[in-house]
C-alpha cells in the first residue's frame, strides 16, 4: 500500500508473493509454477536504465520442480545498503512455461539499533516533570504517592510537536551527482505523526508505533519522501514534522481495577528520527538527526490538552489555529530566548533513563513472584524517574491505518441540542467532520456524560461520547458496557456497584468529568473560549475547523453529540484495523450463517490494532484465550504473516526467566491466581507463544519464526514439567489431577472446565 513502505534489514530480507490464475487460463496451466525469477532494483530507476548498481539483485530463472518455495531469501544483501529504497518484482512462468510479472513493488532497507545516529529527544518540561517517585507510585497503596504522580503528569499532559528544517539541497543536484532517493526513519512514544511541508507522510498515528514492551523493543517507521527532495523540490528547503500522542508510554496515570496501565514502562513524550539521502553515485548521507542542541530540532507544546487511548481527547480549537502551517517554511521562525508562552518554541532534550532493562525487569520478576536468575540486585520497587527504552526495530507488521469510511444509517435529536449519530455496526475507530462543527449551545442542563468541569469559564465546548449499546429505558448511551478499565458502577438504571466505584477504584487521576457519569468514558471534547465560538467576532479558531480526534480509537456503533442547535453535516466515521491484506472469504446459500460470518470478521476487524485484543475498548490488550481460540479463523481471513510473528515476539519479551509465560502479552498482574505460580499465567492462555509459532508455521510454510523462538518455547514446556502437577495440586486438585475447590483452574480465566 502506498500508506506503508515495508522497512526491514538487509540480512531479513525475504520475499514472498501470491499467484493467482490469470483470467481464462487453461485449469492445467494454474495447476503448477515451474519457474519464478526476482529482480530488485533501486527505486525511480528506469527499467532499462543501464547505470551500474541499478540493478540490486537478479535471482535468474530458478525451476520449482517440486513447486513454489514458501520464502525466497535474498542473495546479494550486500548490495543493499542502509538508507536505500528498493522496487522488487517477480516473474513466474505456468504449466506451459508462459512467463507473468508482477507489479513493482518498493521496501527500504533501515538501519539496526546500533547503526542510528539519532537519539531520543523530549520537550524539557515534560523531562522535569518527572520524580522519582512516580514510577512506582501505583505499585503500592499510597495517596500522597499517587497525587505527587498525577499533579506531576497534569504539568505534561499537554502533547508536543517537533519540528527541523532541511536547507536547498540545490548545492549538490546542479551537478552530476542528484538526489535519487530520500528515506525518512522516524519512531515516537506514545504514538506519532510525521510530516513533511505540511504533508502528512501517513493516515497512521492512533497506535504508531504498534504496542510492544517499549522498555525492549521500539518499531520505527520507514518513510519515502523522494518527492521532496528531488526535481523542483531540489531547490527549496523543507520542514519536517512529528506530532504526538500519548499512547501506552504516558497516558494518564489512572490506579485502575484489573487493567494495571503502571506496570508499563513510562517516560517523557518522545520523538527519534533522522533522514538518508541517497544520491546517484551511491553515497547515502545521514541528515538531521535529532539529538543534542545542534541538531536543529524544535519542539512547542501543541493544540492536543491530553490525548488517551481510554478516555479520548481535548482538542484546543485556537491554538490548533495558531499553529495552522507549523510544518512549513512559511512558518518556520528561529527560537527566540524571550518567549515564555507554552506554546513557544524551544530547543529539545535528549531523553535519558536513570535506570536499565535489567533492573526494571528484576522489579517486575519479584512483583510477579518469578524467580530472577541474573545477578541484579536493587529495590523491589521502581525507584526510577523514566523507564529505559529499548531497541529500535523496524515495523514488524503494517501499522494501524483508516480501512473503511462509514456514513450514518439515522441521525437523529435527543432533545435539548443532543444528537445521536447511528453507524449501523460496531468498529473501532473515530468520527471525522469534514466540515466541522456548528457552534455549540448552552442546554439548561447538560445531559449525562457530557459534563466538562475541568475547563476555564470563558470556554465553550462541544463534547463527541461513544458507545456501541443504547440504555432500553432512556435510549440514550449504555456507558457501563463500553467503560474504559472497566471503571463503571453499573449505570443509573441498574447500579450493579456502589456510586463512585468508578472513582474509588480509578485512583486519585481518575478525570473529574467522568465522575458524574458514572463511567470512564470515550469523549472527545472541542474546546473554543467562549467569546470567540460567536462567528460575528474576528478571532483565531472556529469550531468549523473541527475535523477529528488524533492519537486514539474509540470502538462504537453510536456517537452522540452535545450540544448544538442543529447536528454536524459532512461526517462520516473512520474505521481502523492493522492494514495487513484481506484474502479470505466465504459464502453461502443461508442469510444467518452469513450474517454470522460478517459478525466474526467485524469482531476481529475491530480488535486487530496492533495486537489481537479481546475488547476494543474495555481492556484493548492482547490475551492468550482469544487467540488460541480463534486464530485458525483469523489465518482464514487475512494475511497474518507478519502479525503473528509479532504476536509471537510480544511475548517473548515478557517471558520470565524460569521459563513462565504470562496469560498476556504484557504482564499486568492481571490473572496470575488462575495459574500456577512463579509468574505463570493461565496455563492454556500462556501456551498461546508455541501454539500460533506451530500454526504460523504450518499456515506459511516458515520455519524462521520457530528457529527463532524454540528456546523460548522449550523453556516453557520445561517449566510446565517441572511445576505443573505441583501447581495444580495447590488449587485443589488431588493426586489423578481431578477437580479443584480453589479460586482458578490453574487453566485458564473464565473459560475453565467448569465455568
Amino acid at each position: 500500500q502506498e500508506d506503508f513502505l515495508p522497512v526491514v534489514l538487509a540480512s531479513d530480507i525475504d520475499f514472498r508473493w501470491r499467484s493467482r490464475a490469470r483470467e481464462n487460463s487453461r485449469p492445467e496451466d494454474v495447476v503448477k509454477t515451474t519457474a519464478y525469477q526476482i529482480v530488485a532494483r533501486r527505486a525511480y530507476s528506469n527499467a532499462n536504465d543501464s547505470d551500474i548498481g541499478t540493478i540490486l539483485w537478479d535471482s535468474g530463472k530458478v525451476a520449482t520442480p517440486d513447486g513454489l518455495p514458501d520464502v525466497v531469501v535474498c542473495e546479494n544483501v550486500d548490495s543493499m545498503e542502509v538508507g536505500s529504497i528498493v522496487e522488487w518484482s517477480v516473474t513466474a512462468w505456468d504449466f506451459s512455461d508462459k512467463p507473468t510479472r508482477s507489479s513493482w513493488n518498493k521496501f527500504a532497507i533501515g538501519p539496526k539499533n546500533e547503526e542510528w545516529e539519532a537519539k531520543w529527544v523530549s520537550h524539557p518540561v515534560d523531562i522535569a516533570s518527572f520524580d522519582e517517585g512516580d514510577s512506582s507510585a501505583f505499585w503500592v497503596n499510597g495517596d500522597d504517592a499517587q497525587q505527587l504522580a498525577c499533579d506531576n503528569w497534569t504539568r505534561r499532559k499537554q502533547l508536543p510537536l517537533f519540528r527541523a528544517k532541511l536547507p536547498a539541497l540545490d548545492d549538490v543536484n546542479s551537478g552530476e551527482d542528484k538526489v535519487i532517493t530520500a528515506l525518512l526513519v522516524v519512531s515516537g512514544l506514545g504514538s506519532f505523526r510525521a510530516s513533511v511541508d505540511g504533508e502528512p507522510l501517513s493516515s497512521s498515528g492512533p497506535l504508531d508505533p504498534p504496542l510492544t514492551d517499549y522498555a525492549q523493543r521500539v518499531s520505527y517507521r520507514g518513510f519515502d519522501v523522494t518527492k521532496f527532495l528531488t526535481g523542483d523540490g531540489a531547490n527549496n528547503s523543507h520542514v519536517i514534522g512529528i506530532s504526538m500522542g500519548s499512547g501506552w508510554w504516558d497516558h494518564r496515570p489512572i490506579k485502575g481495577s484489573f487493567i494495571r496501565l503502571f506496570f508499563f514502562p513510562r517516560g517523557a513524550i518522545t520523538a527519534v528520527a533522522q533522514l538518508y539521502v541517497t544520491y546517484k553515485s551511491g553515497k547515502t548521507k545521514v541528515m538531521l538527526p535529532t539529538g543534542d542542541d545542534a541538531s536543529g530540532w524544535q519542539v512547542a507544546k501543541g493544540h492536543l490538552r491530553e490525548s488517551s487511548l481510554f478516555t479520548g481527547e481535548y482538542i484546543d480549537l485556537e491554538s490548533m489555529k495558531s499553529f495552522d502551517g507549523w510544518d512549513t517554511d512559511q512558518q518556520w521562525a528561529t527560537i527566540s530566548p524571550m518567549a515564555q508562552s507554552e506554546h513557544s518554541w524551544t530547543e529539545p532534550v535528549v531523553y535519558q533513563s536513570d535506570t536499565t532493562l535489567d533492573l526494571w525487569r528484576y522489579q517486575l520478576h519479584v512483583k510477579a513472584s518469578a524467580a530472577y536468575k541474573n545477578s541484579t540486585k536493587g529495590p523491589n520497587l521502581p525507584a526510577n524517574k523514566m523507564a529505559p527504552i529499548g531497541k529500535l526495530v523496524p515495523h514488524e507488521a503494517p501499522p494501524v491505518l483508516p480501512i473503511e469510511k462509514i456514513y450514518p444509517d439515522e441521525v437523529y435529536s435527543l432533545g435539548n441540542g443532543r444528537w445521536m449519530i447511528d453507524f449501523g455496526k460496531a468498529f473501532s475507530g473515530m468520527v471525522r467532520f469534514e466540515e466541522g462543527l456548528p457552534n455549540p449551545i448552552v442546554p439548561t442542563e447538560y445531559p449525562r456524560g457530557h459534563t466538562v468541569n475541568i475547563l476555564n469559564p470563558d470556554e465553550a465546548f462541544i463534547t463527541v461520547l461513544y458507545g456501541e449499546r443504547l440504555e432500553l429505558t432512556t435510549g440514550d448511551l449504555n456507558l457501563p458496557v463500553v467503560a474504559g478499565m472497566g471503571l463503571h458502577d453499573g449505570g443509573p438504571k441498574h447500579k450493579s456497584k456502589p456510586a463512585g466505584n468508578a472513582e474509588a477504584k480509578g485512583g486519585v487521576c481518575y478525570p473529574k468529568d467522568h465522575v458524574d457519569a458514572g463511567s470512564l468514558m470515550q469523549r472527545d471534547v472541542y474546546i473554543l473560549p467562549r467569546k470567540k465560538a460567536d462567528e460575528s467576532i474576528q478571532s483565531e479558531g472556529s469550531f468549523s475547523d473541527a475535523r477529528q480526534s488524533h492519537f486514539t480509537t474509540h470502538s462504537f456503533r453510536f456517537a452522540e453529540i452535545c450540544c448544538t442547535a442543529e447536528p454536524p453535516t459532512g461526517m462520516y466515521a473512520l474505521s481502523y484495523r492493522t492494514a495487513f491484506s484481506e484474502w479470505g472469504d466465504f459464502s453461502s446459500s443461508n442469510v444467518r450463517i452469513n450474517g454470522g460470518y460478517e459478525l466474526v470478521k467485524n469482531a476481529f476487524n475491530s480488535n486487530l490494532l496492533s495486537v489481537q485484543s479481546d475488547c476494543p475498548h474495555r481492556e484493548k490488550i492482547q490475551y492468550g484465550g482469544d487467540i488460541n481460540a480463534n486464530a485458525p479463523a483469523a489465518l482464514h481471513l487475512y494475511d497474518l504473516s507478519a502479525f503473528y510473528r509479532k504476536v509471537v515476539y510480544d511475548w517473548r519479551d515478557q517471558q520470565w526467566d524460569n521459563g513462565a509465560y504470562s496469560g498476556t502479552s504484557y504482564w499486568l498482574s492481571l490473572n496470575d491466581y488462575a495459574g500456577i505460580g512463579q509468574g505463570a499465567g493461565e496455563t492454556v492462555w500462556a501456551t498461546a507463544p508455541p501454539l500460533i509459532t506451530v500454526r504460523h508455521m504450518q499456515h506459511y510454510g516458515d520455519t524462521k519464526l520457530l528457529e527463532q523462538t524454540f528456546s523460548n518455547h522449550l523453556a516453557w514446556l520445561n517449566f510446565l514439567r517441572k511445576n505443573f502437577d505441583a501447581g495444580l495440586k495447590q488449587k485443589g486438585y488431588d493426586d489423578e489431577l481431578v477437580g479443584y475447590v480453589k479460586e482458578g483452574s490453574g487453566l485458564g480465566d473464565w473459560l475453565t472446565m467448569r465455568g
